[in-house]
């Protein structure tokens, strides 16, 4: 008996020195052989050397836009191959743009916090948006294998909601056997929602993502096909993208992968052919109002990369702060952790409440920017970096993105404040008045390493980090534990182990992983291997746990020895300061710190105290329990205290605790005195800007 799947249900210093055994010259010979493209309208799927991925799938998918009707109608072309070790009867798909469908939907549902389309209560018909699978068929010419779709129906194997259209399955009447390939003919439509979450139209614009059916990934024997829900993303595997698109000749279009052919229709409408290998997902924009920009990235060793910018008229005047920051991405990235693979990157600068800003695909990104756009606040640079880093964690290292959010967000999140703070001076804070005039507060700087700090304070206790994204309490404990807190623990990591030791590790990740699904159990595992050391205990207090981290100084006194009174024995004298010296005891000083664990999680820390002579005494604790008391006695007084005083611990919420001065007069921490004089200065700012205005 052949064993069967019959259920969709779900399974629970720089880069050349670290490549992990493999040759930079090697790397690069597999790179020049995955960028032979073919260039004819026949079939793509061409062996042209070494592959960067296993390539389970291909898609073969033409259609058509149009524009009036907010619709994208064609047809899919896809084989897959069961690499899953059994025979399979049972195949699901991806429906994303059902989510847009109803107010029924999981998605919708779970955004009742966070309405779509800025809570308009009567919602116009052409703002839903859908895919309608009109037909699908299996495509074969063998006589032994002619499967025919027995049954179709929509599942929802994350929740009891019968309403939510977004996971298909289909049950064959024969088994596609391991290791067999299988072809679909699917022919769909699927309308554009108005622009939100990562898709849709607004006006001419439109940004065409999670708009085919997408077959689901098969892992551990089973079907991981997961709905969509309001805080998750995408989960597919790698293959090779052949896919023609029709729009109407006025359209200036951007797409994932490289343009291999253009054809005026002579109807009014234009098809352009887009073709790239080793990638999970395919998306795309056109719009007539777009500015076409091409230069190319050249920074030997690293491979060239034609890299385009499709930008809107109303931000013109960034162009070179776009293109600045894609090469500052590709060369740190590339440097630390390996080399951009693809011959093309094409950044889209997004069209206002397009709901498309800030978002990744496979070569293909948006940015996003406001017209008044000051050079010190790091925008479009910032979202710009991230988006192009998320080519190396999620693009090739594919992780999971329903069910371990934080493994290509936070590492990305870490990974793009680490270029800012090597290619830019820190940003500063800004805010917007009258809707949207920029205010800047030069002397006010973020920097990179804590810049996530304050998100983390506010909602670092919501949740276990560690958990699948629709399963967060909401919006904010998603937010912080797949970006600010995993950025935080990464930079906390790096100052533990030491920017080489972290640098190796990462990149050494990312080489093992590289066209893979990671978990976060081959990232640890990586970690202590390159460490040569068990940092368990790390990750039990920070990627397993909701515990905060707060160490600060409770008190630090230093009071004078009282003159001895009583009886003392011989051999006490001298240390209770009964030798005198020209007619007076010598003066002493107890010193007495507490430090203490405000909040729950526990590391080892250092304790420093400071005497008025120099002198510096430090302590190490394990930091398990609640307090802990330091007592010195010396002929000087301490001039102050600090538990951490190298800033090991970023991840310790609130710094201003961290130091306290001896002197009752003074009684303020370091951090309180700086900063009260900083306070000081923005309040001159505020009131110079509003006198201003007055």
């Amino acid at each position: 008996m052949i064993p069967m799947l019959t259920s969709c249900s779900y399974s629970h210093k720089h880069w050349f020195q670290w490549a992990g055994g493999i040759s930079f010259l090697a790397l690069l010979c597999t790179l020049a052989g995955s960028r032979v493209l073919a260039s004819s309208q026949e079939a793509v799927l061409e062996d042209s050397g070494p592959h960067l991925s296993d390539r389970i799938l291909n898609y073969r998918i033409e259609v058509e836009l149009d524009p009036l009707e907010k619709k994208v109608t064609g047809h899919e072309i896809l084989t897959w191959r069961n690499q899953s070790g059994q025979a399979l009867r049972d195949f699901c798909f991806h429906l994303y743009l059902n989510a847009f469908k109803n107010n029924r939907s999981t998605f919708i549902r779970e955004s009742s916090s966070r309405p779509l389309w800025d809570g308009i209560e009567e919602i116009p018909d052409d703002y839903w948006g859908y895919t309608n699978v009109e037909s699908i068929q299996v495509i074969s010419d063998e006589e032994s294998f002619r499967p025919q779709v027995i049954k179709r129906e929509y599942i929802h194997p994350d929740d009891d909601n019968e309403m939510d259209r977004t996971v298909l399955r289909i049950e064959l009447d024969q088994p596609l056997p391991a290791g067999e390939e299988i072809k679909f003919r699917i022919d769909f439509e699927s309308r554009l929602p108005k622009g939100t979450r990562r898709t849709g139209w607004a006006e001419d614009y439109f940004f065409v993502a999670q708009w085919f059916p997408k077959i689901g990934v098969v892992q551990e024997g089973q079907w991981n096909c997961h709905q969509y829900h309001q805080s998750t993303e995408y989960f597919a595997d790698f293959g090779v993208y052949d896919v023609s698109l029709t729009v109407p000749t006025d359209f200036v279009v951007g797409a994932t992968g490289k343009r291999v052919d253009q054809r005026d229709n002579g109807d009014g409408t234009t098809t352009y052919r887009y073709l790239q290998e080793d990638v999970h997902d395919f998306a795309w924009t056109g719009s007539p109002r777009f500015l076409e920009r091409k230069r190319r990235f050249s920074d030997p060793p690293l491979p060239e990369v034609d890299m385009t910018l499709l930008l809107l008229p109303e931000h013109r005047h960034l162009e070179k702060r776009y293109f600045t920051a894609i090469q500052h991405a590709l060369h740190y990235y590339g440097t630390w952790f390996g080399p951009y693979p693809y011959e093309t990157i094409t950044v889209v600068d997004p069209a206002y409440r397009s709901g498309s800003g800030g978002m990744e695909y496979p070569t293909f990104l948006t940015g996003g920017a406001n017209f008044w756009a000051p050079e010190k606040v790091l925008s479009p640079e910032g979202v710009t970096i991230h988006e192009v880093g998320h080519q190396w964690w999620y693009g090739m290292s594919a992780n999971n993105e329903f069910e371990e959010s934080w493994l290509d967000e936070g590492l990305n999140s870490w990974a793009e404040s680490r270029v800012q703070k090597y290619a830019y001076p820190p940003s500063r804070f800004m805010r917007r008045l009258f809707g949207g005039i920029p205010f800047v507060f030069d002397s006010v700087e973020i920097p990179f390493e804590t810049g996530s700090l304050a998100s983390l304070r506010r909602g670092g206790q919501l949740d276990v980090m560690t958990r699948r994204g629709w399963e967060y309490l909401g919006r904010t404990s998603y937010r912080v534990n797949s970006y600010s807190k995993p950025e935080m623990i990464l930079w906390t990591l790096e100052r533990w182990l030491g920017e080489e030791l972290m640098l190796k590790a990462m990149s050494t990740y990312f080489q093992r992983y590289q066209f893979k699904h990671p978990t976060t159990r081959d990232f640890i595992e990586t970690i202590n291997e390159v460490a040569q050391q068990d940092m368990g205990w790390f990750f039990e207090q920070t990627f397993f746990s909701s515990e905060l981290v707060d160490y600060g100084i409770e008190t630090a006194t230093s009071k004078k020895v009282p003159d001895p009174k009583g009886v003392f024995d011989e051999d006490q004298q001298e240390s209770a300061g009964s030798k005198e010296e020209e007619g007076e005891a010598e003066e002493r000083y107890l010193t007495e710190v507490v430090v203490k664990r405000f909040e729950g999680a526990r590391f080892p820390v250092e304790v420093l105290m400071v005497f008025e002579d120099g002198e510096e005494i430090r302590r190490q604790w394990d930091g398990q329990d609640r307090w802990r008391r330091y007592r010195v006695e010396k002929p000087v007084r301490l001039k102050y205290a600090v538990v951490d005083p190298e800033r090991k611990l970023l991840l310790d919420i609130d710094p201003t605790n961290n130091s306290r001065y001896a002197k009752e007069e003074e009684g303020f921490s370091l951090a309180t005195r700086k900063w009260a004089s900083k306070w000081l200065f923005w309040l001159q700012n505020l009131l110079e800007m509003f006198a201003f205005i007055a």
